[in-house]
């Protein structure tokens, strides 16, 4: 809607990540192309409509660029890597980003993407430089197929592999389940009917003899499915023709995961209600490396990124190479009480700082070179399981998150994405005035896309040195925390300085010097901030935290500033280049 394009650019928001998080981990693209009215069904990877519940395609790819265009920004692409192949990969990557010429360009072969995107509406290319493998694998609730043990799951993140499906050991509930179209939640029972056809949750099958001179890690040679009808087990066939008509058997498509019964005249049919079970081996899956080498081969000015952003990667990967690290930076609030959750989270901020640098520590050590270095990503961050209704949207919340950004760019962050752009209201019916932008129907700027509206301004600079001396120290249960977080960059000679006064009771009154050269003319200054660190935006009361712009004067060469508590102040001096180098 124009409502969102416009908050969108008054935000300065230049980066989404589509479909999203969970949402991407069972996305296909090629149903979520073409006419509305003909696209076909996805399957929710969680959160949005429930954990393998069906979902439907209207928001797909070529929407998401006309919104992102619209805004003049970019997306951050990701492929799934549960139930597709690299193969898969490659086509989404040439669907996006391969010429339309009419002329055969088809750098993947079979179906030629390119010109179905222009016969989409869409003839030139969309240029996605990011994508991304995978979504927070390392999580009990997004091991899908993979093991539950966790060497064993990042070896088959990496390299690919298989894993034995059953009700014992699974991570989900009716994992040994058949199920129907896009509803993998929904396990299904014997209709009576003749011609039942069912899926798996997690295709491919593999079939014994599949692991021969394969690659990747399994749970021992691969075993014949055991599926079970109202307890008893029946046969796998290789084709119902000719069976007996009370033959107990089934056939099963290894790579769609479709199993099939009898009509009653070859083969038995699952009577009304029967119960239907199988156990499988899932796979034989390809990793991460097989789908960055697929999907670079379409386009070799990629960035596949790996979505298991954490350091049990970059140690596992050593120096073999991958273009880039998604990592997520969230935090769970610590104790009850305002003041006190307040402080726990400002001390989190600081440890989510120490976790970049860590990750930038060891890719340097397997990458000395920096020209060689993957880059570092954050591709969502924010807080979990907050105790309290629209804490998220509270400027409490607001400051946490301004200290996380500082630390990515002290961290050469080269991406950062903040969660969602909007979100459906909450479970009453009222709306969440969380995220960025709320929820529909009433859109409306937060505090956290207020406080990021100044951070756009200090994208594509470099960060110069800050140093604060006389910063007051504060005590919260979990550590301590000094008031002021000050970050500073220089992009065209424009120095701007970000503080972040996390006191949320005190001015802090500070003198502002630039390094080499007196502050000159006047320094804009813009802040963000409300009545206290409580206030929050809402449909209701839409401002209580708000921007104010005003101009200072320096005193011989020196700002003198007093910084409000709670509140996130961004300093703009003009003219000063020439201390941008230190």
């Amino acid at each position: 809607p124009d409502g969102i394009v416009r908050l969108s650019e008054q935000a300065g928001l230049d980066m989404l990540r589509y479909p999203g998080g969970t949402v991407a981990n069972l996305f296909d693209f090629r149903r979520a192309i073409g006419p509305q009215d003909q696209r076909k069904c996805q399957t929710s990877g969680g959160f949005a409509n429930g954990r393998f519940a069906s979902t439907d395609s209207r928001f797909g790819p070529d929407e998401n660029e006309k919104y992102v265009r619209s805004i003049g920004g970019e997306t951050m692409m990701m492929v799934s890597a549960i139930n597709q192949s690299a193969a898969d990969a490659a086509d989404f990557v040439e669907y996006m980003n391969a010429p339309a010429d009419g002329k055969g360009t088809n750098p993947n072969g079979g179906v030629n993407w390119g010109d179905v995107r222009a016969r989409n509406g869409h003839p030139k290319p969309y240029g996605i430089r990011y994508w991304e493998f995978g979504n927070e694998p390392y999580l009990v609730g997004q091991h899908y197929w993979w093991s539950g043990e966790a060497t064993a799951r990042l070896q088959q993140f990496i390299e690919g592999g298989w894993q034995r499906q059953t009700a014992k050991d699974a991570s989900y509930q009716d994992n040994d389940g058949l199920f129907r179209g896009c509803d993998l939640a929904t396990r299904r029972q014997g209709t009576g009917e003749p011609n039942q056809e069912y899926r798996v949750r997690f295709a491919p099958i593999a079939l014994p003899g599949d692991d021969e001179g394969a690659a990747g890690v399994g749970d021992g040679p691969i075993a014949e499915p055991v599926l079970r009808v109202a307890g008893s087990p029946w046969q796998r066939v290789a084709s119902l023709a000719g069976q007996a008509s009370d033959a107990h058997v089934y056939t099963v498509g290894k790579a769609d995961g479709i199993v099939r019964f009898g009509d009653g005249t070859h083969g038995a049919v699952p009577p009304a209600g029967a119960s239907l079970s199988i156990e499988y081996t899932s796979g034989i899956h390809q990793g991460y490396v097989a789908f960055r080498k697929a999907m670079k081969a379409v386009d070799p000015s990629i960035e596949v990124c790996s979505g298991w952003g954490r350091p049990e990667f970059v140690e596992a990967m050593g120096s073999r190479p991958y273009d880039c690290l998604g990592t997520h930076s969230y935090s769970t609030p610590l104790a009850d009480g305002t003041l006190t959750r307040y402080g726990n989270l400002q001390v989190a901020a600081a440890r989510r700082d120490a976790d970049l640098s860590d990750l930038r520590d060891r890719m340097a050590r397997h990458f000395p070179d920096a020209a060689t270095r993957p880059d570092l990503l954050v591709t969502e961050y924010g807080t979990l399981n907050t105790p309290a209704p629209a804490y998220e949207a509270r400027l409490a919340h607001v400051l946490y998150l301004a200290a996380q950004v500082a630390g990515q760019l002290e961290n050469d962050v080269r991406v950062s994405i903040n969660s969602n752009t909007a979100d459906l209201p909450q479970d009453d019916g009222s709306p969440d005035p969380a995220n960025l932008f709320g929820s529909p129907p009433d859109f409306l700027m937060t505090g956290r896309a207020h406080m990021l509206g100044l951070y756009a301004t200090m994208a594509g600079g470099h960060v110069v040195k800050s140093a604060v001396t006389g910063n007051p120290a504060l005590t919260a249960p979990a550590g301590t925390y000094a008031a002021l977080r000050v970050v500073s960059t220089c992009n065209g000679g424009v120095i701007r300085t970000m503080v972040v006064n996390r006191d949320a009771e005190h001015t802090v009154p500070a003198d502002v010097a630039l390094p080499g050269k007196g502050v000159t003319g006047t320094v804009s200054v813009s802040t963000v901030n409300g009545a206290s660190v409580e206030s929050y935006n809402a449909p209701d009361h839409p401002r209580d935290i708000s921007v104010r712009v005003s101009r200072e004067k320096a005193d011989q060469g020196v700002l003198s500033h007093e910084f409000e508590p709670h509140s996130v102040t961004l300093l703009r001096f003009t003219g000063q280049g020439r201390a941008c180098g230190s």
